[in-house]
């Protein structure tokens, strides 16, 4: 299907150039290999290649993965592979109702709006406005603007929705949002807690299991890069190994912790 304006594309030049652009009448993107104008874009499929001003690009359409090329992320973000193992194992489906808090850059968010489809709903909660205007701009790129309600406030003092499939907490003190957490949880729901420090995952682990959640599990995910060349295969020297940690349980039906 032909291209057009306000359809999300990746223009990929080489495996450091990769840009994710909404296509928009009269721009253009401007690289250190050339130039090519967005107009030059509509009317192509993705799988098309496309002269630059300078060499060529290939036009793909996007992935969640596009999302960490060139958008914009003022606060740190959750990487590819805490984001897939979180969504995996939270068990979440399309048209599913979820929360989240904090908004951040919207990384997540846009992950989990992928996650739910178009009949699925995200709540994402955040304090500060400035990071909802970013995550905003970033979920309007990919024109999943409609799956996400935005909410500036702190989730520590209530969350509106009740009987959502899961909450996700990517915040500093995730263990104080736990039990506004349970009362809005369907029962045998996931909330799910990402954090970046040791010490913050006791309290959080504790907390889940003083609250009744059953089922609970404290992670870390490794993941390395190879670098592939003939009869010199081995890992990079550079990667990104450690992340942060993954917290997660379930609510108990019953509400007792097992």
């Amino acid at each position: 299907m032909p291209l057009k304006e306000g359809d999300p594309v990746t223009i990929w030049i080489d495996i450091k150039r990769v840009y994710l652009v909404k296509l928009t009448k009269g721009k253009r993107l401007d690289t250190d290999k050339g130039f090519l104008t967005h107009d030059s874009i509509i009317g192509k499929e993705y799988g098309d290649t496309i002269k630059m001003s300078r060499g060529e690009a290939l036009l793909l359409k996007p992935i969640p993965a596009d999302i960490y090329t060139t958008f914009n992320r003022p606060s740190q973000v959750l990487y590819p592979k805490d984001v897939a193992y979180m969504i995996y194992i939270s068990g979440i489906k399309p048209g599913d109702t979820i929360v989240e808090a904090g908004t951040g850059s919207g990384f997540l968010t846009i992950s989990l709006a992928y996650a739910v489809g178009a009949n699925g709903k995200i709540i994402t909660y955040d304090i500060r406005q400035d990071m909802q205007d970013t995550a905003k701009f970033n979920a309007s790129i990919l024109n999943l603007i409609d799956r996400i309600e935005f909410k500036n406030k702190d989730i520590r003092e209530g969350i509106d929705e009740k009987n959502v499939d899961a909450i996700f907490l990517d915040m500093p003190d995730p263990w104080n949002a736990v039990p506004r957490a349970y009362e809005s949880l369907k029962s045998s729901s996931e909330l799910i807690a990402f954090v970046p420090t040791v010490n913050q995952i006791e309290k959080t682990y504790l907390a889940m299991k003083n609250q009744g959640f059953i089922d609970v599990h404290a992670e870390e995910l490794i993941m390395r890069e190879y670098q592939v060349k003939e009869n010199a295969t081995r890992p990079k020297n550079i990667g990104v190994i450690h992340t942060g940690y993954i917290i997660r349980g379930r609510k108990s039906i019953k509400g007792t912790s097992l």
